[in-house]
């Protein structure tokens, strides 16, 4: 990261009120600016850490997507609650994304779940998929699953097969 010595001043700033605000704290924030007015740029990254990248629209879309397709799932499962073929598929419910390696997704998942209210539907798998983090790669088994919908029109509501179709993607 790259600070100009307003940026620097901006953030002292910053931390110096933190420090009033917050005194439990103030030993953290006073490393901060030591490293800000000393220009120790090789500890920067301990200001930022916590703040990610941006996830690009195209992924967050991506997200939205099978989550709207989980959505018509769970819809079906209730309306058929009798259909074994889908109730009992592998991938029937949202397993969520892999905390260790997909876990920007992750936690758009968790923001729009748990922060924003959407998709309520999927708070039932929140203890059984450890808080949305599958422990296993997903993308690829959802962006088949994206696809094939996109394939069959991505509609809303579908019948047993067009769901087995999407699900075995």
């Amino acid at each position: 990261m790259k600070l100009t010595k307003i940026d620097r001043l901006t953030l002292i700033n910053q931390y110096q009120i933190l420090k009033r605000l917050d005194a439990d704290n103030a030993s953290g924030y006073e490393e901060y600016i030591k490293i800000l007015s000393d220009g120790y740029a090789i500890f920067y990254n301990m200001i930022d850490m916590w703040v990610y990248d941006e996830m690009p629209p195209e992924e967050g879309m991506f997200v939205l997507d099978i989550l709207s397709i989980y959505r018509f799932v769970e819809d079906y499962k209730r309306r058929n609650p009798k259909d074994k073929d889908v109730i009992e598929h592998l991938w029937n419910n949202f397993k969520g994304f892999d905390g260790n390696n997909e876990t920007e997704y992750m936690g758009f998942v968790q923001f729009l779940i748990q922060t924003q209210g959407k998709f309520s539907e999927q708070m039932q798998y929140l203890v059984t998929t450890d808080n949305f983090n599958s422990h296993m790669p997903c993308v690829e088994k959802y962006k088949k699953m994206v696809q094939k919908w996109n394939d069959l029109g991505k509609k809303y509501q579908y019948p047993k097969e067009a769901i087995l179709e999407i699900l075995n993607a």
